[in-house]
């Protein structure tokens, strides 16, 4: 039964999300009856000031399915779909009223596209098309401006190595220099 087209069927004008909510929590675990699989996790000892441990603050009771052992202390339960949430002044249907509702309906033929909303939904599906073709070129644009950007990058550090290697060239150039003028002023007896 799929409760959602169900309740859609039964109360066409409520809203889905506001006025009930249709659940499915998957494969759950449930213990077996008689089997208490409480544990005690600590959240933070007690302050000096405090003389006994509060639930919910120092510590908080939960269920350790990692401590017990499925097949002996839970099983692992498939319960389906269900109303988790029910706000309309109307009585929550009972599962025998939804069973009817849906043998009442499962075999109604879906209901036509109207022409326009046809044509309206070929329309968005070639504009999406669209869209995503320009973004897609859009995006292989920035990566080659990217790798054009990497390129200049690279030919920048290298020209500035070669810069900063003639620089210390000619640093070894002045320094070997000035060591011959100081040696020429030391012979001449530091006339100028």
């Amino acid at each position: 039964m799929d409760i959602f087209k169900t309740l859609s069927y039964l109360y066409p004008k409520a809203s889905p999300l506001v006025d009930y909510i249709v659940q499915d929590d998957g494969p759950t675990p449930v213990l077996r009856p008689g089997v208490d699989g409480l544990f005690r996790f600590q959240l933070r000892p007690p302050k000096e000031d405090e003389t006994e441990e509060i639930e919910g603050i120092h510590y908080r009771m939960v269920i350790d399915y990692n401590r017990l052992t499925e097949g002996e202390d839970y099983d692992i339960v498939e319960r389906g779909p269900y109303i988790a949430v029910w706000n309309l002044p109307d009585p929550q249907p009972t599962e025998e009223e939804l069973l009817a509702a849906w043998d009442a309906i499962k075999d109604m033929p879906p209901e036509p596209v109207p022409p326009a909303e046809a044509e309206r939904i070929a329309v968005l599906e070639t504009d999406s098309i669209h869209t995503m073709i320009a973004v897609t070129e859009a995006f292989e644009a920035q990566q080659a401006a990217d790798g054009q950007r990497g390129q200049e990058a690279t030919s920048t550090m290298l020209a500035l190595t070669e810069a900063y290697e003639i620089i210390l060239q000619q640093q070894d150039t002045m320094a070997a220099l000035m060591a011959r003028v100081e040696a020429l002023e030391a012979k001449t007896g530091g006339e100028s």
